[in-house]
């Protein structure tokens, strides 16, 4: 059964969770130790260059993510936090199946689920509050990235969707 609560929400509920120690929540949040204390096995292997990264579980036997080894590690976390984001929203599911591709179809930003999984990883990544302070307080966006171990990518496209740059 999919999750009806919204990715900011099930993002935070997370970091809450799995990540703030006394209500604070300190960066750059890891998606690998989150990952663990979920007891979801995270490998990572040779996948195909159009495969960033996949999760699997079948019969609700144990969960694994795999991201692709030749990404560069800044993309491999982000993949990690977007199958994390599939499995808060399929954790009740018995079978979960979901492969992060690079392709036109992932390119478009069509796929609900999908669309889902990417704003989970954003906000868990990314906390669009602490993005939105740092921001106003002056810090570059060089300085926001190396706080928050992301991609300039990643982070260019987290502001535009909070209106911090256009």
């Amino acid at each position: 059964m999919k999750s009806t609560k919204s990715p900011k929400a099930k993002a935070r509920e997370l970091r809450i969770d799995h990540w703030n120690v006394d209500g604070k929540i300190s960066f750059p949040v890891d998606p690998y130790l989150i990952a663990e204390r979920l007891n979801i096995s995270v490998l990572s292997e040779r996948l195909d260059p159009d495969t960033a990264g996949f999760i699997i579980r079948e019969s609700g036997g144990p969960t694994s993510i795999y991201l692709n080894a030749f990404d560069a590690p800044v993309r491999q976390r982000f993949t990690l936090a977007h199958e994390l984001g599939h499995y808060v929203q399929h954790q009740n599911d018995p079978d979960i199946g979901f492969v992060d591709r690079r392709n036109e179809v992932a390119s478009s930003g069509t796929d609900a689920s999908e669309i889902w999984a990417n704003q989970f990883a954003a906000e868990l990544l990314m906390p669009g509050a602490a993005l939105s302070k740092w921001w106003a307080e002056g810090l570059t966006a060089d300085a926001i990235r190396q706080r928050l171990q992301v991609s300039s990518a990643a982070l260019t496209y987290r502001m535009k969707n909070l209106g911090l740059i256009r």
